[in-house]
């Protein structure tokens, strides 16, 4: 059982005590039947009860005990449990590599993350309970066997089939499920559509009907895997029950004919078969939901395996941790990349041979698709390339390299996320943001609080500036912008190109950037222009 490896693996304290406190619980409870049966023989017989009522307040006291530290302390480790798996995997989001995440889509990344864990979370008071029905019906079995050998084998005989007809109809449970996953999970990515292009489908009402029509075919496909599971489930349900009331007119019209001392015990006999109608009912009722717990947890192990398979194992590397305050190139050499593609001819890009400088200004140019954003992902370490390999300095950065390497680089690319408090920036220097404030023109937009701006509900071109002044507060010394000017204002537009990235790189700064902006290529250092995934032609700012 998936629940059992992952709470082997997760949990923090034995859960052995757990489940023998929830035996014990299902055993009290076991004993309730047995002393009723008893008592009301005794009661026929006229004998004095009060042993079996304190025996009875006993057996229940230990039940209800029983119960309520099993729930308790069940859902205290697997809550626990769960808090491990959700702070490991969110740590790991941060160590996998950029084509992961790529690959994987947010949605969907968003959705096993936090689906899987509510899901084992809310299951936990149905599976202790259950756990204790399971133990009620053992040793109500047992119970049963000590009364009537016969009424016992013939119970476990049935039992035995039932199992049998359960496992047949969980296997095809389970796949249907996985298809229904798989169904919701285009139906997610059709909703993102559908709340992300808003604005296109306001005015174009024959893609919003496009749209709304895929998503009710692949909602109505779900609906139907959905209603094909919940028929067998519910014939799940009714075989709990059918079993017992099919098992009780032969234990209690035919067995009585061959046995005498079964006949003795009928009423027995009746009553605890009666008595197990609702443990069995529960039991039954736990498969579904037990099939989606076993997909939760093989989903999260399935996910952190990706993960691991993407994560590079780093180690800090001397060299390139003081190069990174005072290095003086960055050397491509020979750098390629090819996107993985399942449907023919894929984009390559490269390869590259250049270097860049510390201290300089590198605008980059060219044509939409000419490679730009990706030769930025393999600079910056976001990409690992095909072949070649980067050097800072002398230095060859490798898979135990990588991260400390990206230090080196604050980013700004054209889908920039702006975070609403500076993490990663220690001692927050209040002037310097104001400073930065002013010098972006947004003084009288935003103000510094709590460590992040006042508001982010701003124009495209507005957050840009503020991801520029979080970019200087993190100082590092490269600084990497991809199309930042393309949503200003004209006057901002020329402030930035002919006054700010000159202070910038006044201040020590590596700036690359890459813009379309030919009237404003004369204030860099060098151009480099891409076409077809290659650097193409190199020049200075006087020629250009």
């Amino acid at each position: 059982m998936k629940l059992i490896q992952f709470l082997d693996r997760e949990a923090t304290e034995s859960y052995s005590q757990v489940m023998l406190i929830a035996a014990i619980s299902g055993m009290a409870n076991s004993l309730l039947i047995g002393i009723i049966n008893h008592a009301t023989e005794a009661v026929a017989n006229q004998e004095d009860l009060t042993q079996y009522f304190l025996l009875y307040m006993i057996a229940f006291a230990l039940f209800l005990y029983g119960q309520w530290y099993a729930f308790e302390r069940a859902i205290l480790i697997i809550e626990n449990a769960i808090f491990r798996v959700r702070t490991r995997l969110t740590g790991k989001v941060r160590q996998v590599e950029l084509a992961f995440m790529e690959k994987m889509g947010a949605n969907t990344l968003y959705g096993r993350l936090t689906q899987n864990d509510t899901l084992i979370s809310q299951s936990i008071p149905m599976i202790v309970g259950n756990f204790q029905m399971f133990s009620l019906m053992v040793f109500s079995l047992l119970y049963l066997g000590y009364i009537s050998p016969i009424s016992f084998v013939m119970t476990l005989a049935a039992m035995g089939l039932g199992v049998m007809y359960f496992m047949t109809q969980s296997r095809f449970i389970k796949n249907s499920l996985q298809n229904v996953r798989q169904k919701e999970q285009i139906y997610f990515k059709s909703i993102s559509h559908l709340v992300n292009g808003f604005k296109e489908i306001k005015v174009n009402q024959q893609k919003g009907r496009d749209l709304l029509q895929r998503i009710a075919t692949v909602s109505t496909e779900a609906q139907d895997i959905k209603s094909a599971v919940r028929k067998r489930e519910s014939r799940l349900w009714g075989f709990g029950r059918l079993f017992i009331y099919v098992l009780l007119p032969i234990v209690v019209f035919i067995v009585p004919n061959f046995s005498h001392e079964h006949a003795g015990n009928i009423f027995k006999i009746s009553a605890t078969l009666l008595f197990l109608i609702g443990p069995t009912t529960m039991l039954t009722n736990m498969i579904p939901l037990m099939n989606r717990v076993n997909m939760a947890i093989e989903d999260l192990f399935t996910l952190e395996q990706e993960m691991d398979e993407t994560i590079a194992h780093a180690h800090q590397n001397e060299l390139v941790d003081k190069a990174r305050q005072n290095f003086q190139c960055i050397k491509i050499d020979n750098i390629s990349f090819t996107y993985p593609s399942s449907k023919g001819t894929a984009f390559s890009a490269g390869p590259f041979n250049e270097e860049v400088h510390a201290g300089e200004l590198l605008f980059i140019i060219g044509g939409n698709g000419s490679g730009k954003s990706t030769f930025l992902k393999l600079l910056t370490g976001l990409y690992y390339p095909n072949q070649g390999g980067l050097y800072l300095d002398n230095t060859l950065i490798d898979d135990s390299n990588y991260p400390y390497y990206r230090n080196l680089f604050s980013i700004i690319f054209t889908d920039f996320h702006l975070f609403d408090k500076f993490y990663g920036v220690a001692d927050i220097d209040v002037e310097k943001v104001n400073y930065w404030l002013e010098k972006m023109r947004m003084q009288h937009k935003v103000k510094y609080q709590d460590d992040g701006f006042t508001s982010t509900d701003l124009s495209t071109g507005q957050r840009k500036r503020l991801a520029f002044i979080a970019a200087m507060l993190e100082d590092k010394p490269i600084l990497v912008i991809d199309e930042f000017a393309a949503d200003q204002d004209p006057q901002f537009r020329q402030y930035f190109y002919e006054e700010l990235l000159g202070e910038v790189r006044d201040m020590g700064k590596t700036i690359i950037a890459v813009t379309h902006d030919d009237h404003y290529f004369h204030v860099a250092d060098r151009v480099w222009k891409m076409d077809e995934g290659r650097i193409e032609l190199h020049t200075a700012s006087k020629e250009t």
